[in-house]
């Protein structure tokens, strides 16, 4: 018998410890699923304000118009926080749509009634008027 670790090798050492003690537990205290609390609800975001961005000097002499994609944190303290340009259009217009995104006025997402953190995508439109 090389390389065994542990255990007698003898029939009957392993596996009689946990005979028997299930048995009352089984449809004693422990409670059926459908007496279990609703999960809490959560809701999401509501924005309430989404303030226009600024269009640069240089992006509307050279007339760029589309979307920065910004990842952003809605905090459950109502602030909103840039964590990252995913695609940007660039001539200051990034900088520009960060500062609009972080003005978003909104009711944070809540679990449970209690107001929490939502990370989200968001898409910042530039259009010239």
């Amino acid at each position: 018998a090389n390389g065994v670790v542990g255990g007698t090798g003898q029939p009957g050492s392993h596996g009689t410890v946990a005979k028997g003690s299930f048995g009352d537990n089984m449809y004693g205290s422990a409670p059926a699923p459908a007496a279990r609390p609703q999960e809490p609800e959560t809701t999401p975001i509501v924005v309430l304000a989404k303030p226009l961005p600024v269009y640069t000097a240089e992006a509307r002499q050279l007339k760029i118009e589309g979307d920065v994609t910004l990842q952003v944190r809605f905090s459950a303290s109502g602030q909103v926080q840039v964590l990252r340009v995913i695609a940007g259009l660039g001539h200051g217009l990034d900088e520009q749509a960060k500062l609009a995104a972080e003005r978003i006025r909104f009711k944070p997402a809540t679990k449970g009634g209690q107001a929490v953190d939502q990370v989200s995508i968001i898409h910042v439109t530039f259009q010239m008027a």
